[in-house]
């Protein structure tokens, strides 16, 4: 973003002077000052460009224009949060991110630069925004981690309830319509007119972005696929009770909601592909910055490329608590059960190898890779997949009122 310059509400270029003076000429518009920086009217429309094929009909219009402004002030506040929590993304996960969506596209980085100025998107302000969206998932972790804590009798009450482990392969595809309830009855008016106004998903799709406050507005409500059993309980239970494909409205704290089912379907998941792995973390700390621990996991990295044993340095070195005593042993790793670094970095490692120095959110890690395995864990992990599914049950709310909260304590001004 850039910084705001001394003058209020545009930016003029102005002729050389002379006495046939030209009319100024726009250049660009201040569209809102959060904490005592800019968004431009040209970053609304380099936003609009680089996420075009996720909005329905990929036409630039006022609805659009305020949908896209109210994301960038969100994510303006959370990176602020961010910022303050000390909380950073690898530049390689950002490469990683780029790379991935060029292969999907049949070309590499130098081919996806042609096509992104094609279509006219600065490289530079792509990358910038992956690593935005990159950093937004790392924050919103965090807070869900700090503010969602899942009893065992939670746990226990939802393997007996009717939205247990019975939904927990079925999937669905929604798309979602929030009217915030500052003022309950006229929210409750606003939805119930909403409402009488959807006859067909094109018209869900046309309201949500009118009229939605949910993050998913600019989308036409897109939610992508979600395991039914991880949706919030009052939606689980108007889906099981209504016909569809349009539901509600909803009352919940966050405020009214509605619903329609794109698509539903049970995939094929009966056995899970896990990896037996150990690792040695070295993390940043108020004596060592990342880059000092970056040199000493260097260090360690070479005492095993000369022979030292991977368990005897875990458990002298290693700064991951629940592992360190046993080697950095971390037994049989579930697919996606790692942090995406992790992820990556252990699924190219070979049996019986261990990984050059990588970082994640949580420090340097090396990994070794004991072990693969295509395991049937349907009763083994119910207690996993239920504290799971509570917790995706939650964090919608959970992350709405802290994004409340953060809007609350900064300076919004828009133009």
């Amino acid at each position: 973003m850039k910084k705001i310059l001394p003058i209020l509400g545009t930016l003029f270029l102005l002729a050389p002077f002379n006495t046939n003076i030209a009319a100024p000429v726009k250049i660009d518009g201040i569209a809102a000052i959060i904490d005592s920086e800019a968004i431009l009217e040209s970053d609304i429309e380099t936003r609009f460009r680089i996420i075009r094929d996720r909005i329905p009909n990929g036409t630039y219009n006022a609805d659009i224009r305020r949908q896209i402004l109210t994301s960038m002030i969100d994510e303006f506040v959370q990176a602020n949060y961010a910022n303050r929590a000390g909380i950073r993304v690898n530049e390689a996960d950002v490469d990683r991110a780029i790379l991935s969506v060029a292969s999907k596209l049949g070309t590499n980085l130098s081919g996806f630069k042609t096509v992104l100025q094609q279509q006219g998107i600065e490289y530079n302000r792509y990358r910038a925004q992956i690593e935005n969206e990159i950093l937004m998932t790392n924050v919103k972790k965090q807070v869900v981690r700090e503010r969602i804590k899942i009893t065992e009798q939670e746990i226990n009450d939802f393997l007996e309830s009717s939205e247990s482990l019975a939904q927990a392969k079925d999937e669905v595809r929604l798309r979602h319509l929030l009217v915030r309830s500052k003022n309950v009855l006229e929210a409750k008016n606003k939805i119930q007119d909403i409402a009488s106004n959807i006859q067909s998903e094109e018209d869900f799709i046309r309201l949500a972005i009118s009229q939605s406050d949910g993050p998913s507005a600019v989308r036409g409500g897109d939610l992508g696929w979600r395991p039914l059993n991880q949706l919030p309980s009052l939606f689980i239970r108007e889906m099981t009770t209504g016909k569809g494909p349009f539901y509600g409205p909803i009352q919940s704290n966050a405020g009214f909601h509605l619903l329609w089912l794109i698509d539903k379907r049970v995939p094929d998941a009966e056995l899970q592909k896990q990896t037996k792995a150990r690792h040695i973390l070295i993390k940043p700390n108020v004596i060592r910055d990342i880059q000092q621990s970056h040199e000493f996991i260097i260090t360690l990295y070479k005492q095993l490329q000369q022979g030292a044993d991977f368990a005897e340095l875990a458990k002298e070195y290693s700064e991951d608590e629940g592992s360190a005593l046993k080697g950095g042993d971390l037994d049989w790793v579930a697919s996606g059960a790692m942090v995406p670094q992790f992820e990556q970095m252990m699924n190219q490692t070979s049996v019986g190898q261990y990984s050059q120095p990588f970082r994640s959110n949580f420090g340097w890690h090396i990994v070794q890779v004991d072990g693969r395995r295509n395991a049937d864990v349907s009763d083994k992990i119910k207690k996993e997949n239920a504290e799971n599914a509570l917790i995706a049950q939650k964090q919608d709310l959970v992350l709405s009122n802290w994004l409340d909260e953060l809007k609350t304590q900064a300076f919004i001004d828009i133009k």
